[in-house]
């Protein structure tokens, strides 16, 4: 009779630590299916670097002929020239350095 109650308390004890098992693993499937999706859309928004280095390359090709306009009339360009070509070389800057840890996605 006692051998028989240990062997059901032995189920019972290999039926908890499976259950526990199935947890940890039921857990770290979450852990993976969330960290997917956080990839996925940290990804989307890195792939709005895009967005960043065609407004900054439009800028600068903008700029460009600006320069060349106020040279040939022999005129100094505006005054928030120089602002703009800071701006559009940091927006370039910017978005190819955003392109590399796209890249590494």
């Amino acid at each position: 009779m006692e051998i028989k109650r240990v062997y059901e308390k032995l189920n019972r004890v290999e039926l908890k630590s499976e259950k526990v098992e199935l947890s940890i693993v039921d857990d770290i499937k979450d852990a993976a299916k969330r960290g997917r999706q956080v990839q996925k859309d940290f990804k989307s928004e890195l792939n709005k670097y895009n967005g960043l280095l065609r407004a900054g390359g439009t800028m600068i090709k903008k700029l460009d002929e600006v320069e060349k306009l106020a040279k040939e009339l022999g005129v100094k360009p505006p005054a928030e020239f120089k602002k703009f070509q800071e701006m559009a070389n940091e927006m370039v800057k910017q978005g190819n350095a955003v392109k590399k840890i796209y890249n590494l996605f």
